[in-house]
């Protein structure tokens, strides 16, 4: 089937949107859709080996533009998933993660700078050196990887075009996480903390937040546990981030009603209303 025509990267498109809307979690996410990519790139490569493109601009664009799109998502969420596995607590320390990480972006960028320069200039001069397979193709002046590179399934530099746009992926998905925390240091500066500190056992008001959260009312749902956990911290007063996974599973291995807190306010909150009506 003509690449042009190919139903396949449409359905790709679509089945990537519907579970990427399916998980809040960041890490659940990376990882479902890390699944998802792999295998769709295996139904990729399985076509790629029988099929013989129709011209060398079908090739070229299948892969200067098809191929390193679908390659990029694969890259950008193990990036994903490894940044926010190990993302450690607190607002300074992720803050530097997130700095550190934008940082090694910009340096890879630096490496090769000419062919992104080549790349996002939208140049097209040299796109049947780079785009167009070949098994005799000398790898002296190319990049040690190339040793090993499937000649059906790769070109030169499919590779580095799937490289930088996961890069630029990355550098937006950092530069948000870090303006995140930016605005959020500004909301909770000393002379505008509030006065109201949680009186209350630590576990219940994480309760509370999990309870919302589950409930999608803050944000849609759209907001990462611990961040959550963060602001209602920042706005009571008290320290949660540390403690956020750990009393869930507190919550969860209760033997008796595992959401104490919530049932006791319902309870309360309910007989002060029937008081009332008497």
């Amino acid at each position: 089937m003509n690449v042009f025509c190919n139903p396949f990267f449409i359905d790709f498109e679509n089945e990537f949107e519907i579970i990427k809307n399916s998980f809040t979690d960041v890490i659940i996410q990376a990882n479902e859709l890390i699944r998802f990519i792999e295998r769709k790139i295996k139904e990729l490569y399985s076509w790629l080996k029988i099929y013989i493109f129709e011209s060398s601009t079908e090739e070229i664009y299948f892969f200067k533009e098809l191929k390193p799109k679908l390659v990029s998502r694969l890259i950008f969420y193990k990036n994903i998933l490894k940044l926010e596995s190990n993302l450690p607590i607190g607002i300074k320390l992720k803050r530097k993660c997130f700095e550190k990480a934008l940082d090694k972006v910009y340096q890879q960028s630096r490496k090769d700078k000419d062919f992104y320069q080549y790349y996002r200039s939208r140049a097209t001069s040299k796109d049947e050196q780079y785009f167009i397979r070949s098994n005799d193709k000398s790898i002296v002046n190319h990049d040690c990887s190339l040793v090993n590179y499937d000649e059906k399934l790769c070109s030169t530099h499919d590779y580095k075009v799937a490289i930088l746009i996961a890069n630029d992926l990355l550098s937006v998905h950092l530069e948000d996480k870090l303006e995140k925390i930016n605005n959020s240091c500004n909301i909770v500066h000393p002379s505008l903390k509030t006065n109201l500190n949680w009186t209350g056992n630590k576990i219940d008001l994480i309760e509370v937040i999990y309870a919302l959260h589950h409930q999608k009312v803050i944000n849609g749902g759209n907001i990462d546990i611990k961040d959550l956990a963060a602001h209602f911290g920042n706005f009571f007063n008290i320290d949660l981030e540390e403690n956020i996974y750990r009393s869930y599973v507190d919550i969860k291995n209760r033997k008796t009603v595992k959401t104490k807190f919530l049932h006791h306010l319902s309870e309360n909150f309910n007989t002060k209303i029937i008081e009332e009506e008497h």
